[in-house]
């Protein structure tokens, strides 16, 4: 279950190039899609974090425009718990 449709299209922007949240997890199983995001788990969320800095550092150093490249760089929402057998959304009541 984890994130709501809704949760996934409107807020994490799954697809969405640079604005889609750079804290997305597709995870593939029997029943499709499954999409988590992994902000609530520290130390998911530090080695993120260090790899949008340094991909940021690095367009800066070449001169490119970093939303151009199509990397998620969002930061969309405060995060959930990673609950595999609770659906989550802002459309929904907390877990």
């Amino acid at each position: 279950m984890a994130l709501t449709q809704n949760q996934v299209q409107h807020v994490c922007m799954v697809y969405g190039g640079h604005q889609q949240c750079r804290y997305v997890d597709e995870d593939l199983d029997d029943d499709g899609n499954i999409v988590y995001v992994c902000k609530k788990l520290t130390p998911d969320k530090s080695i993120i974090d260090l790899e949008v800095d340094e991909f940021l550092d690095d367009m800066k150093k070449h001169g490119q425009d970093p939303v151009k490249q199509g990397v998620p760089l969002g930061d969309n929402c405060k995060g959930y718990i990673k609950l595999t057998t609770k659906q989550q959304g802002y459309d929904l009541d907390k877990p």
